[in-house]
C-alpha cells in the first residue's frame, strides 16, 4: 500500500464550468492566477495538470516558479487539438493537410513544454477526431493517419509519454479512440514504448466498461500512463465526484491499483459547475483516501482466494463487513 499518495487536478474545476445552456457559467470567470489561489486552498493537493493553451498567458519559466512556490509537481500537459473550430473536423484526422501539420506541431510542443517541467507526460484527448453519420468517413484513411501521427509524435522524444485519453461520445457522435480495446490496438499499431494511456474513469463507465478491468488491461501491456478519477451514471461524461454513483467500482479500482503498486498521481478531472470548488476537490481526494481505508481492512489473499472461487456472496459478506460492519437483522 503506497503510504503516500499524490494528487493532481486542472485548473478547470476553478473556472466558471459555463454548459450549452448556460455559456457563460455558474460563477465569477477567473483568469489562471485567479485559478491558481483557488487551487493553493485545497488541502491534500500535490499537482496540477496544465493545458497547453495556458503557456500562452504564462510561460514555462513562470509555471516552473508557481509550481515551485507551492511544493506542488506538474502531474502532466494536456494538448488542446480540440477546443477551437479549425478542430471541428479532426485533428490528427483531419482532411486539411495542414490543420494535420499543425496538430502534430502543437502536440511536440506540448512534449517539450511537459519535459521542461519534469512531466514528461502530455494527456492526448482527440476529441473532434470520428464521425457522426454513416458513410461520413474513409476509416482506413482515418486509421492510418491516427497511427503515422502518433507515432511521429512519440518519435520526436522518447523520454516523453503520449497518454491517449478515450472517450465513446462527446463532442463527435462516435469518437475514433472511444474504448479501451481501441486505444490498445492503436498503441500496438504505432508500437512505441512511450505511447500509452491516460484511463478516464468517467470515460471506461460511460463505455460500459469496468475501470478495474481496463485498468489491468492497460496495466498488463505497460501502458497505464496516467489517472482522471471522476464519476457518472453511465449516460454522460458528467464529471461528478468520485465516487458518487460507482462507489463499488472504485474500492474495486483501488483494490487492483494497490495490487500493482499504482504509485502516480491520482488526478481529478471533475466539473463542479453549483459546487464550492475547492470543496469540490477535497471531497474527491477524501473519498479516494477514504476507498483505501476500506480496503486496507481487506486481507488481499483472502480476497484473491474468493476470487478465484468466483463467490459473489461471499465476496459481498466480505466487502458488507468493512463498509456496513458486522451485524444481522436489528
Amino acid at each position: 500500500m503506497t503510504s503516500r499518495r499524490r494528487y493532481s487536478v486542472g485548473l478547470g474545476p476553478f473556472g466558471p464550468c459555463g454548459d450549452r445552456f448556460c455559456p457563460r457559467g455558474y460563477r465569477e470567470s477567473l483568469d489562471l492566477m485567479g485559478r491558481v489561489e483557488l487551487a493553493r486552498r485545497v488541502e491534500g493537493l500535490d499537482g496540477l495538470e496544465l493545458h497547453t493553451h495556458m503557456f500562452e498567458s504564462i510561460d514555462v519559466e513562470g509555471w516552473r516558479q508557481i509550481l515551485l512556490e507551492d511544493g506542488w509537481g506538474c502531474s502532466i500537459v494536456s494538448v488542446n487539438v480540440w477546443g477551437e473550430a479549425k478542430w471541428g473536423r479532426g485533428s490528427l484526422t483531419s482532411p486539411d493537410k495542414g490543420l494535420r501539420r499543425e496538430a502534430i506541431e502543437v502536440i511536440k510542443r506540448g512534449m517539450d513544454q511537459s519535459k521542461a517541467l519534469g512531466a514528461n507526460k502530455v494527456n492526448l484527448w482527440l476529441g473532434q477526431d470520428g464521425h457522426d453519420y454513416p458513410f461520413q468517413t474513409d476509416y482506413r484513411e482515418m486509421w492510418s493517419r491516427l497511427i503515422d501521427g502518433i507515432g511521429e509524435c512519440a518519435a520526436h522524444d522518447p523520454e516523453v509519454r503520449i497518454c491517449l485519453e478515450y472517450k465513446l461520445k462527446e463532442p463527435r457522435v462516435h469518437m475514433a479512440v472511444g474504448t479501451v480495446g481501441k486505444v490498445l490496438y492503436l498503441i500496438n499499431k504505432v508500437g512505441l514504448p512511450n505511447v500509452g494511456c491516460n484511463l478516464d474513469v468517467g470515460h471506461a463507465i460511460g463505455c460500459n466498461e469496468n475501470p478495474a478491468e481496463s485498468a489491468i488491461l492497460l496495466h498488463n501491456e505497460k501502458r497505464l500512463f496516467h489517472i482522471h478519477f471522476n464519476d457518472n451514471p453511465g449516460d454522460w461524461d458528467w464529471d461528478m465526484t468520485t465516487g458518487s454513483s460507482h462507489f463499488w467500482e472504485l474500492l474495486e479500482l483501488c483494490f487492483w491499483l494497490d495490487m500493482i503498486g499504482w504509485d502516480d498521481y491520482y488526478s481529478f478531472d471533475i466539473f463542479p459547475a453549483r459546487e464550492d470548488p475547492v470543496g469540490a476537490v477535497e471531497a474527491n481526494i477524501q473519498n479516494v483516501e477514504g476507498a483505501f481505508r476500506l480496503i486496507e481492512k481487506l486481507d488481499r489473499q483472502e480476497v484473491l482466494e474468493i476470487l478465484h472461487q468466483r463467490d459473489h456472496l461471499k465476496m459481498n459478506a466480505l466487502l458488507r463487513e468493512i463498509v456496513y460492519g458486522k451485524g444481522g437483522r436489528s
